[in-house]
């Protein structure tokens, strides 16, 4: 019996941990797309967006041009002031929450469930999105917290936000920035803290 229950707390174990592991992505694609004069063009926010889930290269592709690492020293597709780089960024679909190591491409698992009804708050048109990005500002990575500081924390969000939209123009997925949310409730979820501020987020999704 005693062998018997350690072999159903490996299995359980073993399990857990697996829950737990990072998701790699698959590397983010260097072509494809429109120009960047028919990307423009094609800039516009849509709400109506198909129940499927983004593969994984379009995924990949997408965090890559929102925060991703485009060259050896470690800067980003998004520019930040100082190079601070903190904005994190939380990957919210139908199975689960995760944030985006972009050092590694990879998805660090943080909560299970659906959750992106308290991104879409009031407005339920955003939760049918297979995808919702946050965007979160944390001032311990940028080093203050002063006023001036929020609102350039602020600017690099947006800048991260305009990244998104504009991937989403060039490649045929559909994409609004928004700024309404629960932020209790995504502080709580997530397990901010008073120096972490989910400012934007952006549902992504194949056109319906």
């Amino acid at each position: 019996m005693k062998q018997i229950l350690l072999s159903i707390m490996a299995v359980v174990i073993m399990a857990t941990m697996g829950m737990a592991q990072n998701v790699q992505l698959p590397a983010p694609q260097k072509t494809g797309g429109k120009s960047v004069m028919e990307t423009l063009w094609n800039r516009a926010s849509g709400n109506e967006y198909s129940d499927r889930m983004l593969s994984d290269q379009d995924l990949s592709n997408l965090l890559f041009a929102a925060v991703g690492v485009n060259r050896d020293n470690g800067k980003l597709t998004s520019p930040t002031a100082g190079n601070r780089q903190e904005i994190r960024l939380f990957v919210f679909t139908g199975k689960g929450v995760y944030e985006y190591l972009n050092t590694e491409n990879s998805l660090r698992p943080v909560v299970e469930g659906d959750h992106r009804d308290i991104v879409a708050a009031h407005q339920d048109w955003a939760k049918t999105a297979p995808v919702v990005l946050l965007m979160v500002a944390d001032e311990a990575k940028f080093g203050r917290s002063d006023e001036h500081s929020k609102v350039i924390m602020g600017v690099d969000a947006g800048i991260v936000s305009e990244n998104i939209n504009i991937f989403c123009a060039g490649t045929g997925l559909v994409t609004r920035p928004r700024g309404s949310m629960d932020v209790d409730a995504i502080k709580t979820l997530l397990k901010l803290d008073e120096t972490q501020t989910p400012l934007l987020n952006n549902p992504v999704g194949y056109p319906r």
